[in-house]
């Protein structure tokens, strides 16, 4: 037996077949690249900031502006417009023209200085969670300083402390806030870190279903075995190199946008983020391999690869905090190669640890080329009986 040639065979067989059908490129290259520069443009700006609100002031006394210029300082929101009644500022947010809107009652610097505790309240359209988010930091925080601030006036009235005695009881401890590797609280950051390899992982799933799933359904796949001396690792092998090739090169791409053109952090050897999308490539191809061995069927298999691609937008980042999950379902997440890689971007291109707190991610990602290989004969069986439904 020609070791060699079956060898040869089975790699022109699966470059043939790669040249042949567009759909490889669109999915391979330009459906990886183009969903990263929407998502990489979409939030070029950071963190939502400027979210247009509006004001109702039935007091219009000194009180409500102080209130109103505070408000107005605050990075996340932009007052837009002022509102006579609560009905006009409600249609104003039902209509979009603002997203949400500040309350201050009458008579509210005459109660406060009575100590009858008035209440000033904010409206916010949570349709919209981010912006809705933005809103919600800064009415809290203007409420929460227009409280302090009229109890020290009322204190400083009084006549008995002095002012910085006031400020002492008012806040006793200070809290200094510093954001290690995100000062700016940007949002690309940790979002894109996780969006941007879940698409390239659901793309390298669906591809590589097709791809075997295709040899099934339209029954080559006794040709695709025979061609490859009835190995089906040198099947496999010819198949799946020129995908992950091209797959490499594709992640090495989005990286080099990411890291070099968007200015995302990498504040580790570039190495280990190069190596790191080799590895996950080959693990996503591994992880849909294993999907076809166990249901080797093209409409099950490209189905379960389907499922898991998405559930990992879900419950391997940052969308849904794993610790806030029920332990079994926080496991899923693990299943798959896009938490593992994850790990990696956070620990070594945000925070930039050393690279042996690492060494279980990388681990991870090494193992799955091995999970499938148990189940092989059992998709050869399949390739040399098929029975397509």
């Amino acid at each position: 037996m020609d070791l060699k040639l079956f060898f040869n065979e089975a790699v022109k067989r699966g470059l043939v077949q790669l040249v042949r059908r567009k759909i490889y490129y669109i999915m391979m290259v330009v459906a990886p690249l183009l969903c990263s520069l929407f998502l990489l443009s979409l939030m070029d700006g950071g963190s939502v900031t400027r979210v247009p609100v509006g004001i109702v002031d039935l007091d219009q006394s000194s009180l409500s502006r102080n209130i109103e210029r505070n408000l107005a300082a605050m990075q996340g929101v932009h007052i837009i417009k002022h509102y006579d009644t609560y009905a006009s500022a409600e249609a104003a947010v039902q209509s979009g023209e603002i997203l949400g809107f500040f309350l201050m009652p009458a008579d509210l610097e005459r109660s406060a200085l009575n100590a009858e505790s008035p209440k000033v309240s904010y409206y916010i359209n949570y349709a919209y969670f981010s912006p809705a988010s933005s809103q919600y930091r800064g009415f809290k925080t203007v409420s929460v300083l227009a409280n302090g601030g009229i109890v020290k006036t009322v204190l400083d009235a009084t006549g008995l402390i002095d002012s910085e005695t006031t400020s002492n009881i008012l806040q006793p401890i200070v809290a200094h806030t510093h954001a290690l590797n995100n000062p700016w609280a940007n949002y690309s950051y940790y979002l894109n870190a996780s969006f941007v390899p879940c698409f390239l992982a659901l793309f390298i799933l669906l591809i590589t279903s097709f791809s075997i799933g295709t040899e099934l359904k339209y029954g080559t796949c006794r040709e695709w075995i025979d061609s490859a001396g009835g190995s089906m690792g040198f099947a496999i092998f010819g198949k799946m190199w020129p995908h992950t090739l091209i797959f490499t090169i594709t992640g090495w791409t989005i990286q080099l946008i990411m890291y070099r053109i968007y200015g995302m952090p990498l504040n580790c050897n570039p190495w280990h983020m190069i190596i790191a999308m080799f590895l996950f490539v080959l693990a996503n191809q591994a992880f849909a391999l294993l999907m076809m061995c166990i249901v080797p069927n093209f409409r099950y298999g490209a189905t379960l690869c389907t499922l898991f691609g998405m559930l990992s937008f879900s419950f391997c980042a940052f969308s849904m905090p794993g610790e806030t999950l029920y332990p079994w379902v926080n496991a899923i997440g693990y299943i798959m190669p896009v938490r593992h890689f994850f790990s990696i971007s956070i620990d070594q291109a945000l925070n930039g640890i050393d690279l042996y707190y690492s060494r279980v991610s990388y681990a991870a990602l090494i193992m799955y080329p091995m999970l499938p290989l148990p189940l092989l004969g059992r998709l050869k069986h399949e390739c040399l009986n098929p029975i397509y439904i």
